[in-house]
């Protein structure tokens, strides 16, 4: 997995529930490292996360609390501020998913620890994510890999590696994966075999 390089200045950062003299040391903190933030009193509407990058927002502020609630948050990293450590309240954290957080009263140092971790957390996830799906894509798409030799195996009586090889130059011919190449197969079967047949003779000749 690739380094994460992380970008604090230009950051946009909406800030949520957040009261007092945390907010205004968020605000105090945010100008300094060059974020750019938007402060709301009440879980604002789904237009207003639009070109957000980060959210942070007050975990014991009970206007966003509730012990069974998780709120309609965007997919963006989230940083939570808590002072509160009863078995409920943190649970209710876990549940909003979140990618780190600031302990209460907020200070003068932290916070760019705070922000730098939590989008390194979430680029990794990202990451992680996007290579899981890739792979289970993949394992999906070998079924398809077999089946597709199976119909070479059966229609041009080829073995397995025979097959598999004139799939393989199929794919290449049209400049596609084996995978995808199967699918294709499978879902034109004349079309293919026409082929596949072209480029036996090809090789043949």
């Amino acid at each position: 997995m690739h380094d994460v390089k992380v970008r604090i200045a230009g950051l946009k950062v909406g800030a949520i529930g957040c009261n007092g003299r945390d907010r205004q040391h968020l605000q105090q903190q945010f100008a300094r490292l060059g974020v750019a933030a938007c402060f709301y009193d009440d879980f604002p509407p789904p237009a207003a996360f639009d070109g957000l990058q980060l959210i942070v927002f007050d975990g014991d502020n009970p206007q966003l609390f509730h012990p069974s609630h998780r709120l309609p948050w965007p997919e963006l990293p989230k940083i939570v501020l808590t002072a509160m450590e009863t078995p409920s309240r943190l649970q209710w954290i876990i549940q909003q998913q979140i990618s780190g957080y600031l302990r209460k009263p907020v200070r003068s140092d932290g916070v760019m620890t705070a922000l730098t971790l939590a989008l390194a957390f979430d680029a990794r996830q990202q990451a992680l994510t996007a290579q899981l799906q890739q792979q289970d894509e993949r394992l999906k798409a070998r079924r398809f890999l077999f089946a597709a030799q199976l119909c070479l195996m059966q229609h041009l009586a080829l073995g397995e590696e025979g097959a598999y090889r004139l799939l393989r130059r199929m794919a290449m011919r049209q400049q596609k994966t084996i995978e995808h190449c199967s699918i294709d197969l499978l879902a034109n079967r004349q079309g293919y075999l026409r082929m596949a047949k072209a480029l036996l003779e090809e090789r043949d000749s």
